[in-house]
């Protein structure tokens, strides 16, 4: 793999760039006239959804032929 991994938390600099642009689009989100009560909630619950997809990358990387299990 060419792409060089972060120590800290195991992301690409593209990943962390990724990650760094959701941070950077949640605090523009929050400086939004509210429309609706329930839409912050909504939009953290987007955020956590792609952030769990970053951490499947990570597992999958680390993991390609499938998350190992016992055989007890």
């Amino acid at each position: 793999m060419n792409e060089e991994i972060s120590k800290i938390n195991g992301l690409t600099k593209l990943e962390q760039n990724a990650m760094d642009k959701l941070l950077e689009c949640y605090g523009l989100y929050l400086q939004l006239k509210p429309q609706h009560p329930s839409e912050i909630n909504d939009f953290v619950y987007a955020v956590h959804l792609i952030q769990g997809l970053l951490c499947k990358r990570i597992v999958r990387r680390l993991y390609p032929e499938g998350w190992p299990t016992c055989k007890c």
